[in-house]
């Protein structure tokens, strides 16, 4: 057995190697549990505002410092069809949602998330599905979140109520492809089998 090895270690708050990115304190919303609906979301909760978003949570994000927050997940966007979630709530598809194995109302999506965003002072990223769609619907959504305007999806937007583009920086492209556990998962030799929803 080897001898035990002992060491010191000195912890200096003012000591800085280098500036710290703030994106590092980023976090994500996904529609899983009660981080959507119940969480950031709830209309008619004492906290809620006219449009559905709990104030109560807007202060408590803000009050953490998160800098960044990734839309719509996680495993779920793996499945997501983003233009479900945008136009009038009550014209917006209930679906299957495979990740999780829920039923997904829409009722909170793109507008209502980059609204969220917006109040909490954190940059959104968006994340699109390279699980069961591809490309073109990624561009489709960069069309609709960035594009000032004159494109049939830019005018929908606008038509939605959101005149200016987002300006969306941030992207992220799939989420844990490789995964067994994914909706549509791009490679599965030798995993093991995916694990039952909690």
């Amino acid at each position: 057995m080897a001898p035990l090895r002992s060491a010191q270690l000195t912890i200096d708050p003012a000591f800085a190697i280098g500036p710290a990115d703030r994106r590092i304190f980023g976090s994500l919303v996904e529609h899983m549990g009660r981080c959507v609906h119940g969480g950031v979301y709830e209309p008619g909760h004492p906290h809620a505002d006219e449009r559905g978003l709990r104030r109560d949570v807007l202060e408590l994000t803000r009050e953490l410092g998160v800098s960044v927050v990734r839309y719509p997940g996680g495993n779920f966007v793996s499945g997501y069809r983003w233009e479900d979630g945008v136009g009038p709530v009550g014209d917006r598809p209930r679906r299957l949602d495979l990740a999780w194995k829920t039923i997904e109302t829409n009722a909170f999506g793109l507008n209502e998330f980059m609204a969220w965003a917006g109040e909490a002072g954190v940059e959104p990223m968006m994340a699109v599905n390279l699980g069961t769609r591809g490309v073109q619907e990624a561009c489709d959504l960069l069309e609709y979140a960035n594009h000032p305007g004159g494109t049939h999806l830019s005018d929908l937007r606008r038509e939605h109520g959101v005149e200016h583009p987002y300006g969306v920086r941030l992207w992220c492209l799939g989420n844990e492809l490789d995964g067994p556990w994914q909706v549509a998962p791009t490679s599965t030799a030798g995993s093991p089998p995916r694990p039952p929803a909690p």
